[in-house]
């Protein structure tokens, strides 16, 4: 075989005679050399060697751009994922946002209720002298002070 030159198709047969086989062997190879450089096309002169190379590296080619092809998609289908994902962080974020803020306002108006009651409440001991009352009204006059004090640290 000369050097540089490609195997284009391996043959390892046995036979039952090992000796008139090796000789038969090398003639098998030589008729599928000359096959396979034999001409296809008398104009143009192309072997089949060369349609069998030509075909084998389209095949390659062919699957190589599919390779990339695909590769290409993926990595589309893992940017549309990401996006989608960062979508649905965002939705959560302001899910969590719009919840906080809810809650801060019923929160206010509770406070705001409270207050309201312990007022009215304090207003209705106005005038009564007995012990108890005033000890009541100074709970009262507390409780008032913390809900302010919780007001004025909301507003920060």
């Amino acid at each position: 075989m000369e050097e540089g030159k490609k195997n284009l198709i391996k043959i390892d047969l046995i036979g039952i005679n090992d000796k008139l086989f090796g000789n038969l062997k090398g003639k098998l190879i030589k008729m599928i050399d000359n096959v396979l450089e034999s001409s296809i096309d008398k104009q143009t002169g192309i072997t089949i060697k060369e349609e069998i190379d030509k075909f084998t590296s389209l095949g390659i080619n062919f699957a190589e751009s599919k390779l990339k092809k695909a590769s290409f998609e993926n990595d589309k289908l893992v940017s549309e994922i990401k996006e989608k994902y960062s979508q649905i962080e965002r939705n959560k974020a302001e899910s969590r946002k719009i919840n906080a803020e809810a809650r801060t306002i019923e929160f206010n108006q509770r406070m705001k209720e409270l207050s309201f009651t312990l007022k009215m409440t304090k207003t209705l001991l106005i005038g009564k002298k007995d012990d108890e009352a005033i000890a009541f009204t100074r709970q009262l006059e507390s409780f008032l002070e913390v809900i302010e004090s919780v007001r004025e640290t909301n507003k920060l």
